[in-house]
């Protein structure tokens, strides 16, 4: 082949391509990220980290209640459940503390009433098998604190969280109208 034909057949194969995907965006197409870890996009608006003393924001807008993280509040879409997006919040600590969550419920009527901050400071991953978000924390044996290894388990169908089996209160004790992590 010479060299213009292999910048024909180049140009005609980006043709092809191109027209491929304008045609099947629809089926290609997933929900744009956000670049940043402090935000997420859920199919009620984007959820952000960004608000003042590091609250969470849904299109810009407070929530009610107002959800805090620490030092820093990162936000993760991690699955939908009929109309509600499950979003869970990493409330990012200091020395002491790397890390806490909550799980939050975003419904096209606003927020569920959020989950207590959980963990042992220490940092997990979700994992989804049905209707159950499970992380498991690791033993933490930092500099200031040493916590047990814990697995915590929320149940997106009953609004029940376990912490190693015991259920534990599954809604945020608010601070002066605050859920704080």
């Amino acid at each position: 082949m010479n060299t213009f034909d292999l910048k024909t057949f180049r140009h005609a194969g980006l043709s092809i391509m191109t027209v491929a995907v304008l045609s099947c965006g629809a089926v290609f197409s997933t929900p744009v990220k956000a670049d940043s870890p402090r935000e997420d996009q859920t199919r009620y608006g984007l959820a952000s980290g960004d608000g003042p003393l590091n609250t969470l924001l849904i299109n810009g807008q407070p929530t009610t209640p107002k959800i805090a993280g620490n030092s820093a509040l990162f936000v993760q879409k991690i699955a939908e459940s009929g109309d509600t997006d499950v979003v869970l919040l990493t409330s990012v600590g200091g020395q002491a503390c790397d890390a806490q969550y909550s799980i939050l419920q975003v419904t096209p009527n606003g927020i569920k009433a959020p989950t207590p901050f959980f963990g042992n400071c220490s940092t997990a991953s979700p994992s989804i098998s049905g209707s159950r978000i499970t992380l498991k924390f690791p033993k933490n044996i930092g500099k200031y604190v040493t916590t047990p290894a814990e697995v915590d388990v929320y149940d997106l169908a009953t609004g029940i969280l376990t912490k190693n089996g015991k259920t534990i209160p599954s809604a945020c004790k608010l601070d002066d109208g605050v859920c704080q992590g």
